[in-house]
């Protein structure tokens, strides 16, 4: 389970976020634990184009990976904005739909939520993702 997050997420102008190597799975090359801003997630890696070392604090890009008949619903505010759904990579996402920003742990970009939902935009919702794919720049 992940730590909440206590404050807004410290972005860039270019949507980049700070996230620091906690850990690299011996046994699955693309499997990585980050800390991003107060909360620990394990992340699968969609691209990396140099070596990574645990300790180091990188720059990186987090993408949604939705299921085809993801789950969403409005829901009251709360914390923690992340939850680890075992075993795998699933979480459940707490946080707003603004437009096509989801605005959670981190600020995550989802065109698909926004248009397939649009009831769902200003609020408070929950969203269920099958995994949270990373991107080292």
């Amino acid at each position: 389970m992940a730590t909440p997050l206590t404050k807004p997420l410290d972005h860039t102008e270019n949507s980049y976020i700070k996230a620091q190597v906690l850990a690299l799975n011996e046994h699955i090359e693309e499997d990585i634990t980050l800390l991003i801003e107060g909360t620990i997630i394990n992340c699968f890696i969609s691209y990396c184009p140099y070596d990574i070392e645990i300790g180091k604090t990188y720059n990186v890009e987090l993408t949604m990976n939705l299921s085809d008949d993801y789950e969403i619903e409005k829901v009251e505010p709360r914390a923690p904005l992340i939850e680890k759904i075992s075993p795998g990579y699933a979480y459940l996402l707490y946080g707003n739909l603004c437009d096509t920003q989801f605005h959670s742990f981190a600020s995550l970009n989802d065109e698909d939520i926004h248009y397939d939902h649009p009831e769902y935009n200003e609020h408070f919702i929950k969203l269920k993702v099958d995994r949270i794919d990373v991107r080292f720049l």
